[in-house]
């Protein structure tokens, strides 16, 4: 049996009885309270404590990082100009070179550099002949750096191709083959870049037919050029040849995005250009216009996988060899008797082929005599039925000039033997009549002398004979006698030769006046008698070409000797001629002190051609990588100074090692790096410290 469960009744709840107990309750919580403020202080302040640690450390943190960063910064500005950085910093291990500093967060940061270590383009036990000439009986000027080539037979011409090379080879002549070149023909005055740019003419390479003047900002970009006339670099210019360490006005990728109207084959290849020139291609620079200029190349470098570009790397400036076939159809070698032989040039590193087939011209200055220059300069003066003709002597181009003929548009013809003075005779009053002239050597005839020259013959002046000569003068020998006399008025006309004569007997000798060096006034008569008692007497007879003077009166008679007078002194030998100076495939003239930077670092070679260089105020000249030449000639200031003229083949610094120091005076943390920097620019950094 269950029995309900009995609940004790409470007691009702009153406003007392309640406030009785709220208070109780508040009296439980205090210590609650007391407990956990204990425990808070014993966690919460030790946080707080550690959290302004930790706030004060990363502040001295962040300041630290602030100041590595700036000295960091510092190396940083320094690389990021490393072509400057590669020019001035080269002060050498011991000697600092202070960079400008530079301000970063609003600290002033500076920065110094030691060269640490150098690379050349080539090391001692690497060096080719650097300074070759081949002109038989030509060396280079002892004035130029560089390894220069001495033959054993000064006078072969055949020698030095033994000691050469396609490549660039210890202890030989390097006689590069051809690069490959564009057949795309471009304007001689190449094109522009837009407004926005610098202003700046860019060439493309290609070939160019046309002369070439440079007289301002220009920019050729990198590749292969082929040139037939001259280029010629005059005051005003600022010229860079090819992309790499020296800026130019612009640059390779700005140029074929943004020059007007480039090109579509733009033909640009490796950094760096190669100038080739055919035909009548030359280089002038020159700053007779009293104005500065610049010109440099810079160095050439293609990868060694392009058989096309690849003969090109280091080479800067070189002529087409060898001459065109008697059909010109092909090249040949340049066989110059007894002076020079060059092998004809062939294109490409691989299966290489004739030049004149990968349409290419050769040279043609060169040693080798050719047909004389047109005479210039031609005057005419009239008189009564007939006319006088004088010119300048042609340039004879490496072979004598051996006669000229006038010519009259009235058919009437004048030769001389040289002589430059020619009268007609004959000709009618009143008509106009214009004269020619050309001259001949033993190559050939060269053009007619141009504008022809007209005149209208009449008047009242003649030209005549020649006056009377006065009496010789005799000299006996054995059998023979030498006869001097002076000349006679000239009746206008030059004296073309004169005439001795013996009496008796009629032996007599002759002078000729129209060879270009005048002959002495005096002549030998051989075959004489000594039996001839009284002797000997001789007259003279002058010839111009208006005729012959009446013979001179008859000089004193001379004995001639049996025996014992011996023979007549021989006479003396003409002065030997100098080496035919052919026209210069380079010509540095500069012959005003407006200042002059010219830097050629890459190879020149020009084996059949003339260098020329006249620098008389010791401008700056600068050709370090080498010359192949038939010859060198001109002057340098700077031979006679304690500095040698700085051309020829010197080993280019390519590369320099540098350290890099980077500090400021408010703090001590400090940034030093170890970088590679290569004369184009390019740079590698070994390693870098902050501390």
């Amino acid at each position: 049996m269950r029995f309900p469960r009995t609940v004790p009744e409470r007691a009702p709840t009153t406003p007392e009885t309640a406030e009785r107990r709220r208070h109780r309750d508040a009296g439980a919580a205090l210590p609650l309270v007391l407990v956990m403020m204990v425990i808070g202080s014993l966690i919460v302040i030790p946080t707080m404590k550690y959290s302004i640690s930790v706030m004060r450390a990363n502040s001295v943190l962040s300041t630290k990082t602030k100041r590595l960063e700036s000295v960091k910064s510092g190396l940083r500005v320094a690389l990021a100009d490393p072509v400057n950085l590669y020019d001035v910093c080269d002060g050498g291990p011991t000697l600092p070179t202070a960079l400008a500093p530079v301000t970063i967060n609003g600290i002033e940061i500076k920065t110094r550099c030691h060269v640490v270590d150098q690379a050349l383009a080539h090391e001692s036990d690497e060096l080719r002949f650097g300074v070759t000439a081949t002109q038989a009986g030509l060396t280079p000027p002892a004035e130029l750096k560089g390894t220069a080539y001495v033959p054993t037979d000064p006078a072969s011409t055949t020698e030095w191709l033994t000691e050469t090379s396609v490549l660039s080879e210890t202890s030989k002549i390097w006689l590069p083959n051809l690069a490959t070149h564009g057949l795309n023909l471009r304007a001689s005055s190449g094109t522009t870049m837009p407004a926005g740019f610098d202003t700046c003419n860019v060439f493309f390479p290609g070939t160019y037919i046309d002369p070439v003047l440079l007289d301002g900002p220009t920019y050729f970009t990198s590749g292969v050029y082929y040139f037939e006339n001259e280029v010629r670099v005059v005051g005003g210019a600022d010229v860079v040849v090819g992309m790499g360490a020296t800026p130019g006005c612009t640059d390779d990728q700005e140029a074929i995005f943004y020059a007007e109207n480039a090109p579509g084959t733009h033909n640009m290849s490796g950094l760096g250009a190669t100038w080739i020139f055919g035909d009548q291609a030359r280089l002038v620079v020159t700053n007779e216009n009293a104005s500065s200029l610049e010109f440099r190349f810079n160095t050439r470098y293609v990868p060694p996988d392009d058989p096309g570009v690849a003969p090109s790397a280091d080479v800067s400036i070189m002529t087409v060899n060898g001459e065109l076939s008697v059909d010109g159809t092909t090249g040949v070698d340049l066989l110059v008797p007894d002076t020079l032989e060059v092998p004809v040039s062939v294109v490409g590193a691989e299966s290489p082929v004739n030049a004149v087939v990968q349409d290419y011209l050769p040279s043609l200055l060169t040693p080798k005599p050719t047909a004389p220059e047109a005479p210039t300069d031609i005057l005419v003066q009239r008189f009564h039925h007939g006319a006088v003709v004088d010119w300048t002597a042609s340039f004879d181009n490496g072979s004598p000039v051996t006669g000229y003929v006038a010519t009259a548009s009235s058919g009437h013809t004048c030769a001389t033997a040289g002589s430059t003075t020619c009268v007609f005779a004959g000709l009618s009053n009143g008509s106009s009549v214009t004269f020619t002239v050309v001259a001949t050597n033993d190559v050939g005839d060269s053009p007619p002398s141009t504008p022809p020259i007209a005149v209208t013959p009449g008047g009242t002046t003649y030209y005549y004979p020649p006056s009377q000569p006065a009496a010789p003068a005799a000299v006996p020998y054995e059998a023979a006698a030498r006869v001097t006399w002076a000349a006679p008025a000239n009746g206008g006309a030059i004296i073309t030769g004169y005439t001795v004569t013996a009496a008796p007997g009629g032996h007599n000798c002759t002078v000729d006046m129209t060879t270009a060096v005048p002959p002495p006034l005096e002549c030998d008569v051989e075959g004489l008698d000594p039996n001839e008692i009284p002797g000997y007497t001789f007259t003279v007879v002058a010839t111009n070409a208006l005729g012959s003077s009446t013979a001179s009166a008859a000089s004193a008679p001379e004995i001639i000797a049996a025996v014992g007078l011996g023979d007549p002194p021989a006479p003396p030998e003409p002065p030997e001629s100098p080496f035919f100076a052919p026209v210069p495939v380079i010509e540095i003239d500069l012959p005003d002190t407006a200042a002059v930077s010219i830097a050629i670092p890459s190879y020149i070679s020009v084996p059949q051609g003339r260098m020329y260089m006249d620098n008389p105020h010791g401008l700056d000249v600068v050709i370090t990588g080498g010359i192949l030449a038939a010859q060198y000639d001109g002057s340098d200031a700077r031979a006679s100074g304690p500095q040698s003229v700085p051309i020829g083949f010197i080993p280019a610094i390519v590369q320099r090692k540098f350290q890099l120091y980077s500090w400021s005076d408010d703090f001590n943390e400090s940034s030093s790096a170890i970088v590679q920097v290569n004369d184009n620019g390019a740079y590698a950094v070994n390693s870098w410290a902050v501390q």
